[in-house]
């Protein structure tokens, strides 16, 4: 079987001073004073540390799957904008700088710049009530406000309706009438779409204009972003990135139950503006109070207002506004409908600012905003591995492997994301396997396995103690199983409560800092899944219970039938495999479908 190679990174170094258009300070400087020169092709500032660490992270992420486009500036000067991976995986057409794909919901941002533009001009107050621009709303809907709108405070549903029904107004509106509030105007925080959408109709009232109209010409073009918008710019829609959902064509949101003039007011206002990453580096100048919206004007646009995330950050207008114990200041947002994802991160204090985008379910470009950071300011990240992959690999050779492969009671679920497979992992053998654990480990998990696999029996009983016998003497079972038995009860008709297996919490690893070991637990519920992880104390006592994603693993093709298999988590485990036939050769055990 043919073993991961070991890349020095001064190989990738030479590569990217070989391939990639490198800019030295000087023409970062041309760039920051004409917004609208960018050079054709992508390019890594070579002086720049942050540069370098970000695209060797992101290098190694297109291997794991990851495909979309960054741009990166340090201290004001762009010194990073780069594609990874194909936009187009038919075409084999890689994404670049100027490729364009949808940015979700970082449209919240534009609708907020432009209301605040026409306050500044005497057109309208963010204190006005609707009933000024609507009177169909309920008497309870009336008071509601612009800044309650913007902020997520006006207890507006969250949506009423598909993103791709092509609705308009008028029946939008007649929609949105008969639903009744979420919570009391001004009470608290609950993301609302619908509340973006009508933002969107106040601004076409007052100004006469569409939407995007207004946006291009007094927000858009005098940032220099003539590839920002609906369906304005002048793209050439064969260039537009593709979506892949689990692996499969998905296709584009471009014109997906759009209407004559642009998207259906499900999107509106509040998602689905297409974008590349060299437009948001022009449109950034402008957050930073460099363009139409001044200093005063940008200081209300970010700042944060209504409580969200449990009380970790605040939402602006348009913007999730936190303080970090080590990047500072963090005004960001991102944008997704579980394909297309998007995320706008500027850390004021650290001068630094990225835009990343993509265009896959498998590995989302919004999930790497922490890692980006921490490859740039942590000195301890651990880098993802950089293994060289077979690029005859094709991905119909893929399709033909993907299904269940059974080992014993466990089972590895292969499904195809290009010439790679992603492998979800269910049971305790093929934990043991996968992580590499030894014969006193299995022993011990098998044990904790078997502890909770009693207490999800008296969970779904209903018991009120259920997690007792899991606790520390002396401590109160009540409250934590409380909480879990609150959400079983508010998501209701529990099916059943899988106890999947037990891991290591390796250095790095996304629960290491709480408990040296994992139990992970599927909740099956008649209309919806949750995913459990019972992390443990040092003396096999139950220290807490945390959302995270399934176990899985990439894995990458290196040479016929080999793999090299990378855990999609923290400290990046790798294990060689190879697929023969019906079965997978794991560690001189075999997996096979049934």
């Amino acid at each position: 079987m043919k073993k991961m190679k070991n890349i020095k990174y001064i190989a990738i170094l030479l590569t990217v001073l070989l391939t990639t258009a490198c800019i030295n300070k000087s023409d970062n400087q041309t760039q920051n004073n004409d917004q609208n020169s960018f050079v054709s092709t992508e390019w890594i500032a070579i002086n720049s540390q942050p540069a370098l660490n970000i695209d060797r992270y992101l290098t190694a992420m297109e291997v794991l799957g990851f495909s979309g486009a960054i741009v990166v500036s340090d201290s004001d000067e762009v010194v990073l904008s780069k594609g990874y991976g194909y936009a187009n995986r038919e075409k084999r057409q890689p994404y670049t700088p100027q490729t364009v794909q949808s940015s979700g919901s970082i449209t919240k941002q534009f609708t907020g710049a432009a209301i605040l533009l026409l306050e500044s001009r005497g057109v309208l107050s963010v204190n006005d009530t609707i009933s000024k621009y609507f009177d169909q709303f309920s008497e309870e809907m009336q008071n509601i406000t612009i800044h309650q709108l913007l902020t997520h405070s006006s207890g507006m549903p969250g949506g009423i309706g598909a993103d791709e029904e092509a609705i308009g107004e008028p029946a939008y509106l007649d929609r949105l009438v008969a639903e009744s509030l979420q919570s009391n105007p001004g009470s608290e925080y609950a993301y609302s779409n619908t509340g973006y959408s009508l933002l969107a109709m106040i601004i076409e009232q007052v100004t006469g204009q569409s939407y995007e109209k207004f946006l291009r010409e007094e927000l858009l073009l005098p940032a220099g972003m003539k590839y920002t918008g609906y369906i304005l710019p002048d793209w050439d829609l064969d260039e537009l990135a593709i979506g892949y959902r689990n692996g499969e064509h998905w296709g584009i949101v471009y014109e997906r139950g759009w209407i004559d003039d642009g998207p259906n007011w499900h999107l509106r206002g509040n998602g689905g503006i297409h974008t590349t990453v060299r437009d948001m580096a022009k449109w950034f100048k402008t957050v930073q109070g460099l363009g139409v919206l001044g200093e005063d004007v940008v200081e209300r646009w970010t700042t944060g207002y209504v409580t969200e995330n449990g009380g970790v950050s605040n939402y602006g207008y348009g913007w999730s506004v936190y303080d970090h114990d080590r990047w500072g200041k963090v005004i960001t947002h991102s944008g997704s409908n579980r394909i297309f994802e998007a995320d706008f991160v500027w850390l004021p204090e650290k001068d630094l600012f990225f835009y990343i985008h993509g265009n896959s379910s498998m590995v989302s470009a919004a999930n790497q905003s922490g890692n980006i950071l921490a490859a740039v300011f942590d000195s301890t990240f651990v880098m993802p591995p950089l293994v060289e992959p077979d690029t005859s690999a094709k991905h119909d050779i893929a399709q033909q492997r993907e299904g269940v492969y059974y080992l014993n009671e466990s089972s590895l679920e292969l499904t195809a994301d290009d010439a790679r497979l992603m492998a979800k992992l269910w049971g305790q053998t093929v934990f043991d396997k996968m992580f590499k654990h030894d014969d006193e480990q299995i022993k011990w998990f098998t044990e904790l396995n078997r502890r909770t696999t009693d207490v999800m029996n008296k969970l779904k009983a209903g018991q009120d103690d259920a997690l007792a016998d899991l606790m520390r003497q002396g401590e109160d079972p009540i409250e934590p199983t409380s909480a879990i038995l609150k959400r079983i009860s508010q998501i209701g008709n529990l099916d059943s409560l899988h106890v999947i297996g037990t891991f290591v919490n390796n250095p790095d690893s996304r629960f290491s800092e709480y408990g040296p070991w994992t139990t992970f637990i599927y909740a099956e519920f008649a209309n919806w899944n949750q995913y459990w992880n019972f992390v443990w104390n040092d003396d096999g006592t139950f220290q807490g219970e945390y959302s995270g994603p399934w176990p899985s693993f990439t894995l990458i093709p290196t040479d016929n039938d080999s793999y090299t298999g990378v855990r999609q988590d923290g400290n990046w485990e790798t294990v060689e495999l190879e697929i023969r036939g019906d079965c997978i050769i794991l560690m001189e055990s075999k997996a096979c479908k049934e």
